[in-house]
């Protein structure tokens, strides 16, 4: 009878074999693995040492060190033998739950509370969940049963063992001890008085330390804070919010448009971290009322900029921090989610040497990205690149980027005035909110400027009526208007666990198709059953979705005579307008979104209706 598997058969050997034999790598892959073992081993060593104490170990992890081969996946063309993909093969090899570990839904105070720091890095295990009273751990090593004994001891509760990919262990426990270690010691020093903060001689780019200055550092407020934001950097958030509550605060990040809850911190600890958000942006730390900031600082190569929002609340300051990643704000134009023909259109606009084009939508709809990658495809050594916005939204090398400020006497129509002074080939108006900015917008594309700007209707046919309000002639409309892009964001299918399932009567009755009933069960679209890679909610990374409405004669005929809202919207279906609605229904068909993303992300427009 074969022996039960100690800790000590989790080997090189062992993983190689188990891939091999159900056929993920090939018998020379395995071979190759076992003659570079040594070397690869001592390589990758050297680069943990070169990481710093945070993320250095004792050991690697056999499924580390066959992931760092990057095999070829043998079963699926193109895919490489990952970390999760190994561990995931070994798990079902061994009897035992594979967890990806989702940072989101790690539960820090259990964490920390259940197991000391140099236990849980020694023998790279994670606390994760109690269930039915046993405690739900992720390891690196499946066999370690003298692990899962002194942990019994150490914890009183049943262990219930799953296997997960050890960067996920060892990169959860260097931010997760971290960032409540630093909160500890800051609740620690500010338990008595409140320290003062420096205000003196700040910079106005912040140097964000990596995890091993962060695990030394002295100051454990500053330390906290640079946890936080590398911790949303990896995570693809777009906002941060710290709100305050009566015992305690929370700390939210916004990811692919819905928030998710991150942390809890101590109530006396809130002060200080919105203090040091308030420090990095510039901020009046003593001013009790609504302030807003910039931060300049880096992920790596690239620079990015945090816009740092705080109010007055009944418990304390609400920070919310925006970041902008250039990678997302500014992008080419294949990249928005337009359709290939209506990509051709938006950029036969800009290729035009004067002329209005207006992109329309609510807050949150992926305006400013529209239109940075407009300005961006525009930049060239010849062209002299003007935006005015409130706020700037994106500090970019290539604009001349001027802030609107009305409080200052700076509006966008001032500010507008002012730039034609300065000769300008293409003019980026962030909103046009007044009937100045309107008529000043309009005379800038008759004096031969290409101007892009932003208006809030929900549809394209409605930028002509809003102009209309703003008290802008219809034979000015018709003469400039070159073309307006009404868009919406919808959260794109996770590819990894998408599947096809079939429409019901309704829903294929929502999207248009005469006699639903004939085809219930028949329609078949995309819709993400939930994994790990997209944190269960079948969704990963967001796409536009676009309604692009060029001003042909025809339309500019009818626009100069006046013509209604209804009349245009007649008009330009009957000359080949894709409404928004259409637009999500091939997103949906195509399988890049959901039916109920399309519905959602398009509710207010016409059409669902």
């Amino acid at each position: 009878m074969q022996r039960p598997l100690r800790a000590t058969d989790f080997t090189l050997d062992y993983v190689a074999e188990v891939l091999a034999q159900r056929g993920v790598i090939t018998a020379d892959a395995r071979r190759t693995a076992l003659a570079r073992e040594p070397a690869q081993r001592a390589r990758l060593l050297r680069e943990q040492s070169r990481q710093g104490r945070a993320l250095r170990r004792a050991e690697l992890s056999p499924v580390e060190l066959l992931a760092s081969f990057a095999f070829p996946d043998a079963r699926r063309e193109g895919e490489l033998v990952d970390e999760d993909k190994a561990a995931g093969v070994v798990a079902e090899a061994a009897g035992v739950v594979y967890r990806k570990i989702d940072p989101l839904k790690l539960d820090a105070q259990l964490i920390t509370r259940t197991l000391s720091r140099p236990f849980a890095r020694r023998h790279a295990v994670l606390p994760l969940e109690r269930r039915n009273g046993a405690l739900v751990v992720a390891t690196a090593n499946p066999f370690d049963g003298e692990l899962f004994e002194s942990l019994r001891g150490l914890t009183g509760s049943e262990i219930q063992p799953v296997l997960a990919a050890p960067s996920d262990i060892h990169r959860a426990i260097a931010e997760v001890y971290g960032f409540r270690q630093q909160i500890r010691e800051a609740q620690s020093q500010l338990s008595g008085e409140a320290p003062a903060a420096d205000v003196g001689n700040l910079e106005q780019f912040v140097d964000l330390s990596g995890l091993e200055a962060l695990e030394a550092s002295s100051e454990p407020v500053i330390a906290a804070v640079e946890y936080l934001l590398h911790y949303a950097f990896e995570q693809r958030a777009s906002d941060i919010h710290v709100e305050p509550r009566r015992e305690e605060s929370i700390i939210r990040m916004r990811i692919d448009g819905v928030l998710h809850p991150v942390y809890r911190i101590p109530k006396g600890v809130h002060g200080a971290i919105a203090n040091r958000f308030k420090i990095m942006s510039r901020l009046d730390i003593a001013a009790k009322k609504p302030q807003d900031g910039r931060i300049r600082t880096a992920r790596g190569d690239a620079e990015m900029e945090l816009r740092v929002s705080t109010v007055p609340t009944t418990f304390g300051d609400k920070i919310v921090i925006r970041i902008l990643d250039p990678n997302v704000l500014v992008r080419d134009l294949s990249e928005l989610g337009f359709l290939p023909d209506e990509r051709e259109t938006f950029e036969r606009w800009l290729d035009r040497p004067h002329g209005l084009v207006i992109v329309t939508g609510p807050t949150g709809s992926g305006k400013t990205t529209t239109l940075y990658s407009a300005l961006q495809a525009l930049t060239s050594p010849e062209v002299n690149v003007v935006t005015i916005e409130d706020p700037i939204e994106m500090v970019h090398e290539d604009f001349n980027q001027i802030a609107a400020n009305p409080k200052t006497g700076t509006g966008f129509a001032d500010a507008l005035r002012h730039v034609l002074r300065q000769d300008p080939d293409v003019i980026m108006v962030g909103e046009v909110r007044d009937a100045e900015t309107a008529s000043q917008a309009v005379q800038a594309a008759l004096t031969g400027h290409m101007v892009l700007t932003t208006l809030h209707t929900s549809d394209s046919v409605g930028a002509v009526a809003r102009l209309r309000d703003l008290g802008v002639p219809s034979f000015l409309v018709g003469a400039t208007l070159t073309g307006v892009v009404a868009q919406r964001l919808v959260r794109q299918v996770c590819p990894a666990c998408a599947q096809d399932v079939p429409l019901t009567a309704d829903e294929v009755a929502a999207l248009g198709v005469k006699h639903p009933e004939d085809w219930a069960g028949k329609l078949l679209a995309r819709r993400g059953e939930g994994c790990a890679k997209c944190r269960y909610t079948g969704y990963y990374g967001r796409t536009g979705l676009f309604e692009v409405l060029p001003m042909n004669a025809r339309l500019r005929h009818l626009v100069a005579d006046g013509a209604t809202p209804e009349v245009l919207q007649r008009t330009a279906r009957q000359d080949g307008l894709r409404s928004l609605r259409e637009h999500a229904v091939r997103k949906v068909a195509s399988g890049v979104t959901s039916f109920e993303e399309a519905v959602r992300g398009t509710a207010d427009a016409e059409g669902w209706r």
